[in-house]
């Protein structure tokens, strides 16, 4: 088990738009992936060594026309990636075996994966050196974070508890965020 830590915006509260999508446009989905990925150099479907029911694609480096072609320009698919793309997301693909209906829907990563997915204890003891209560599920808001990296007492207190070397990983991750008052940090 894992916790994620990322940055949440007012946006990932409201009901993002969803696309069903067939198993052939699915096939041909990412076969496109794989090929644009080798040309520009990039791992675009993540995790690509194993696609089960569930994966997520990044579509921000590709052209919104053609990424749609592959659903034949569906008005839900351009709906979803338009606004992966507008919002600098990933797109979530799954397969619910039980219906056979396979969706797809912004994911709450980012186009970039700049997101720490941590193991329990690793998050706890980055959290207790931040100074934040070590819960599973939280929040803290930009600002607030921002003062707590530039505490100096904070890389020592993250260096006792070996976890230093994260603390790069969640100022690019913050620098990544939107200037939006309401963007905060969110782990769960």
């Amino acid at each position: 088990m894992s916790v994620l830590f990322r940055i949440a915006v007012p946006a990932d509260d409201t009901t993002d738009p969803q696309a069903v999508i067939t198993a052939r446009q699915l096939a041909a989905f990412r076969r496109y992936l794989r090929s644009e990925g080798d040309r520009i150099g990039i791992a675009l479907i993540e995790p690509d060594e194993y696609l089960g029911d569930s994966f997520e694609a990044r579509v921000c480096p590709l052209a919104l026309a053609a990424v749609t072609a592959q659903f034949h320009h569906d008005p839900a698919v351009i709906s979803v990636v338009e606004e992966a793309q507008f919002r600098g997301r990933r797109i979530a693909v799954h397969h619910d075996a039980a219906d056979a209906a396979i969706t797809m829907r912004v994911a709450l990563t980012s186009d970039c994966g700049l997101e720490l997915d941590l193991a329990y204890g690793n998050a706890y003891a980055l959290l207790e050196a931040l100074e934040i209560e070590a819960e599973s599920v939280g929040e803290i808001a930009l600002d607030t974070l921002r003062t707590r990296l530039s505490d100096p007492s904070t890389p020592a207190r993250a260096a006792v508890r070996r976890v230093d070397h994260y603390l790069p990983r969640l100022e690019r991750l913050l620098a990544s965020a939107p200037d939006l008052d309401d963007a905060r940090l969110v782990w769960a």
